[in-house]
């Protein structure tokens, strides 16, 4: 019994040790991060908003199809800037959705796996160089947090129909496709588990995230018809691509 309970304080002080160790070199990754277009269209964004009240409501430019639709990229960086005028601030927001991702998919590892297999996971996913590298003001970033929302609200539907993991499950992706293309990936997830009967759905929660995500791009659409150059691609290395050119190369799909 002895033996047992320090095996188990060794590996909680392994376990919250490694996870620090993650911590610390998020914020040194996003330190040192470069500069890009894609972060820049993203501050200038924020900063339109935090500081002109001109709240953008389309996302950074995508390749062959034009800007991703929705204000989320805008509120994301620009209301953490409201509440503290620095760019640490959308930068802190982001590491501590990363965070929450984290622990959501911990949540479903600890119910279902043995603790080596916790720990395994905590290796590989917060301690994965391209991981900590994603420590960048960059749209698809944020879709670790969402991807982790849609992962542990499926869990939840597995055995419950309670109107909130509806809700999220539905919202997560909603709020993906505000960040970039690739959302397309956990519609057919969702839509998978539902084939095979693995989710218990709340239609309610369903039919009202729906309605949040739609009333959420009524600002797009006003302003894609007044602005139709944000539905044509802006990058003169992707002529030639189409919708669904990811669909049908190797390389989207295994970065997906």
């Amino acid at each position: 019994m002895q033996q047992n309970n320090f095996l188990l304080k060794h590996y909680r002080l392994t376990f919250y040790f490694l996870f620090v160790v993650g911590l610390i070199l998020s914020f040194m990754y996003a330190n040192n991060q470069i500069l890009s277009g894609d972060q820049t269209q993203m501050l200038f964004k924020g900063y339109m908003g935090a500081h002109n009240g001109t709240w953008i409501h389309y996302g950074n430019a995508a390749s062959a199809v034009g800007n991703v639709p929705g204000s989320l990229s805008s509120y994301i960086v620009g209301i953490p800037l409201v509440l503290i005028d620095s760019p640490w601030s959308p930068m802190i927001f982001l590491i501590f959705l990363r965070i929450i991702g984290f622990f959501l998919i911990d949540h479903v590892i600890k119910n279902i796996f043995s603790q080596e297999i916790r720990l395994t996971f905590l290796v590989l996913y917060w301690l994965n160089p391209w991981f900590l590298f994603e420590n960048i003001l960059y749209n698809p970033t944020y879709l670790f947090f969402f991807a982790a929302l849609h992962f542990w609200s499926a869990y939840k539907m597995h055995s419950s129909k309670n109107f909130w993991y509806s809700f999220w499950h539905v919202l997560s992706i909603g709020m993906a496709l505000q960040l970039h293309y690739s959302w397309i990936l956990l519609v057919f997830i969702s839509l998978y588990l539902f084939y095979k009967r693995s989710l218990q759905i709340n239609w309610y929660g369903i039919f009202t995230a729906g309605e949040v995500v739609i009333a959420s791009l009524i600002p797009y659409f006003y302003e894609l018809l007044n602005n139709q150059a944000i539905s044509a691609s802006q990058h003169k290395d992707d002529k030639g691509r189409y919708i669904g050119w990811g669909a049908v190369h190797v390389y989207p799909i295994f970065k997906a």
